[in-house]
């Protein structure tokens, strides 16, 4: 393997393409293409909770989420796993154009070998990281983009980092709407870099950085991104979009993890599917294709799952149509209303947008409108009527219209109904009726009381969390 003829210090970000050869890289990725497996015996033993949990995400936000992957095995064995799946993944009917994108990706990752080689050489810092940048291929037809797995409603990009300190392999990636502002080609030139333009350009440019540059990893390179597409752009969407929903920059890892801790329970249900098809694939009862297909759709399942139980996913991962469907099958679960339930479940699914909730990949599936509840839907809502009992509370809007704490966050529970407006339910009561004939101005003062004694139980918690890392970092020193 090409290494660094002597130590590098990375006073600022440099190319990856300046001291690495491309011209060979790219062979190297031809070769390893035509001498690719066909099935895949080795698994990684968390691997299933790996894709499931990045898999589930990338179709339920579409802006603004942080996914972090961290490998337990040693990092020489985690980069050849990882280069397997990429070259393993390698399919001949593809177009030209995502041809070129995924060997562009396998070149990425053996940079991220090479980096890895020479920190351990002690050729780079400990720190060094490998940054790259995904737009949307709006060169690309919409069409075959979103059979692709893009996100054409957003122009979905990421930004990704990958680095080895302490022997540990780590992989972040932030999401972004209109990755394709110009934004990164203004983050090159602003460096120094002039790389021309156009997504696969862009995707085969990988920097090389540390933290003495990007103090907060990807995030501040999000951040900088943000800041050269304009005022008031986070995560490539206008502040000022009415009903945008994404955490500022500071809360996106603590908010992103939060987000994945309260899907707990569906991450593992498609974790264990996972294992399931892959016994089958191995022993070659289903081909490869099969494989994914059916993952994908019990992945889709899922999303509708959690939709309902946190209806603010479903603008992203469904569309703006299917939305109010998606928050009345909630309110219907809420009030124990299950033929209901069913029907606006079902409208839901008829409603769908199928280029929303874009998976890197694409699934292969279509989207049938069906004017009849299905055995499918029933099966959904009672799955994820199963689950509510597992769903934790969050910090939310209550999807209740007339509910006194809007448009206040309050603490939202399963279905995302506040607590005040789930004991209406549970008396029996409608709270658009309570709500509009008695007691109104005693409901919004008890719902202030509560999102206060929220708040400073949340506010509790925090400085709490802050003087332990405060007292971790006194004892380090």
């Amino acid at each position: 393997m090409e290494r660094l003829e002597a130590k590098r210090e990375i006073v600022r970000p440099i190319l990856a393409n300046e001291i690495y050869d491309r011209q060979e890289l790219e062979a190297q990725a031809v070769r390893l293409i035509e001498n690719r497996q066909q099935i895949e015996h080795d698994q990684w033993e968390r691997e299933p909770e790996v894709n499931a949990r990045s898999g589930l995400f990338e179709e339920l936000t579409a802006k603004g989420h942080l996914s972090v992957i961290e490998s337990e095995e040693s990092v020489d064995e985690t980069n050849q796993r990882t280069l397997r799946r990429l070259v393993n993944g390698w399919v001949n009917s593809l177009p030209d154009w995502e041809k070129e994108r995924r060997l562009s990706e396998i070149v990425e990752e053996l940079i991220n070998h090479k980096v890895s080689a020479d920190i351990q050489a002690g050729l780079l810092p400990t720190d060094a990281m490998v940054l790259t940048i995904s737009n949307f291929p709006s060169e690309v037809p919409e069409r075959a983009a979103s059979g692709l797995g893009y996100g054409v409603l957003n122009a979905k990009g990421m930004v990704r980092s990958t680095s080895f300190e302490n022997g540990v392999r780590r992989l972040e990636q932030v999401s972004r709407s209109n990755s394709n502002d110009g934004s990164a080609e203004q983050f090159y030139m602003s460096n120094g870099f002039m790389i021309g333009g156009g997504a696969t350009r862009v995707l085969s440019s990988q920097i090389i950085a540390t933290k003495r540059q990007f103090p907060n990893g990807v995030i501040d390179v999000q951040r900088a991104l943000d800041a050269l597409a304009g005022p008031g752009i986070i995560y490539g969407e206008s502040r000022q979009q009415p009903g945008l929903n994404v955490p500022e920059y500071g809360d996106l890892r603590e908010v992103s993890a939060n987000r994945e801790a309260q899907a707990e329970v569906q991450i593992k249900k498609l974790a264990d599917y996972e294992r399931q098809i892959n016994i089958k694939y191995q022993v070659g009862q289903i081909s490869y294709e099969d494989k994914l297909s059916a993952i994908n759709r019990r992945r889709k399942e899922l999303v509708n799952e959690i939709c309902v139980l946190n209806p603010s996913y479903a603008h992203d991962a469904r569309g703006q149509a299917a939305v109010i469907h998606f928050e009345n099958a909630a309110m219907a679960m809420a009030s124990g209303n299950d033929e209901a339930g069913y029907q606006h479940l079902q409208k839901a699914l008829d409603a769908s947008d199928p280029r929303a909730g874009a998976v890197c990949g694409g699934n292969g599936l279509t989207t049938e409108s069906q004017n009849n509840v299905s055995a499918a839907t029933r099966r959904q809502y009672l799955e994820a009527k199963e689950d509510r009992k597992n769903w934790k509370w969050k910090e939310g809007l209550c999807v209740v219209q007339r509910c006194p704490s809007r448009p206040q966050k309050t603490q939202v529970g399963p279905c995302s109904v506040c607590r005040n407006c789930q004991k209406i339910f549970d008396k029996g009561d409608n709270p658009k009726t309570v709500y509009g004939v008695v007691g109104f101005i005693d409901l919004i003062t008890e719902s202030f009381r509560q999102t206060k004694r929220e708040t400073e139980f949340e506010q509790r918690q925090k400085r709490a969390r802050q003087a332990a890392a405060n007292q971790n970092i006194n004892k380090a020193a």
